[in-house]
């Protein structure tokens, strides 16, 4: 059997997502000008992700070990007390890819939805296992309008007695209400 070829993207370059290597945390830089923010309840989600299920997107820099792509996961990982995290260097980038790769890797997740009736059916599912659904990342709100199915309201509004509600069918001459009671025929004029 011929060996298996290096993996390559379509300009010829290594593929670097296949050779992630550990590195010490002092050694992966913040890009300055991240324009990504990571509020601490995330920072906090992303920590206990990485404790239960430990890294599984490594973080991304360049040739000079700037993050690329990987803000949060680097200051999760900080907070859950790592040394090293795993990294992926990606070369060869000019300044402007640099950037733009920055900007499109948290842009592009945002232009997803969720299938809500899947979603719930996880969430339901995870409930009945008792799992902490806080590590899920959604809020108390979102977490029960995933999990509560919608009822009718309390109370329907009611209709006015001076409705009319009665009708007849022009071709058939058939008559019906919007009430209980029978529609009495009309009189046939003379």
């Amino acid at each position: 059997m011929a060996a298996r070829s290096k993996a390559t993207d379509f300009d010829g370059r290594d593929v670097p997502a296949m050779r992630p290597e550990m590195r010490r945390l002092s050694k992966v830089h913040d890009y300055p000008n991240n324009a990504r923010t990571h509020p601490p309840a995330q920072l906090a989600i992303l920590g206990s992700l990485i404790k239960r299920f430990g890294f599984y997107s490594p973080i991304i820099v360049d040739e000079d070990g700037v993050i690329l792509a990987g803000h949060g996961r680097k200051a999760a990982a900080v907070l859950a007390g790592m040394d090293e995290v795993p990294v992926v260097v990606q070369r060869g980038l000019s300044e402007a890819d640099k950037i733009a790769m920055r900007l499109a890797d948290n842009q592009s997740g945002l232009l997803s939805a969720w299938d809500k009736e899947l979603v719930r059916g996880e969430i339901v599912h995870l409930k009945a296992l008792d799992y902490d659904l806080q590590l899920l990342g959604f809020g108390d709100a979102e977490l029960v309008q995933f999990t509560t199915l919608p009822g009718p309201p309390a109370e329907f509004p009611g209709v006015g007695d001076d409705l009319n509600t009665e009708h007849e069918c022009p071709r058939c001459k058939y008559r019906w209400s919007g009430s209980s009671a029978p529609v009495e025929p009309k009189a046939k004029k003379k």
